[in-house]
């Protein structure tokens, strides 16, 4: 697995770490968090300090596939470097 392969914005809340497109391992819907705060955002086009949560669900994700993200028409949200 790629280290940062889905990151879409640099945190705005902590200024550490990637935001970076994930799925929920319950309901496989895709939101996209913070690798270091833990903070998330439904869409990549919300991150912003004033709209983050901070779930208690251990944010248990998995990677999402290619695929995945282009069904969600997310894939131009993605950072690459």
């Amino acid at each position: 697995m790629e280290h940062f392969k889905n990151k879409v914005a640099w945190c705005p809340i902590c200024s550490q770490g990637w935001v970076e497109i994930v799925k929920d391992v319950g309901t496989d819907d895709l939101y996209v968090l913070c690798d270091e705060c833990l903070n998330e955002w439904n869409h990549p086009e919300n991150i912003e300090v004033s709209t983050a949560r901070t779930e208690i669900n251990d944010n248990r994700v998995n990677t999402p596939t290619d695929e995945e993200i282009r069904s969600a028409n997310w894939e131009k949200y993605i950072i690459n470097e």
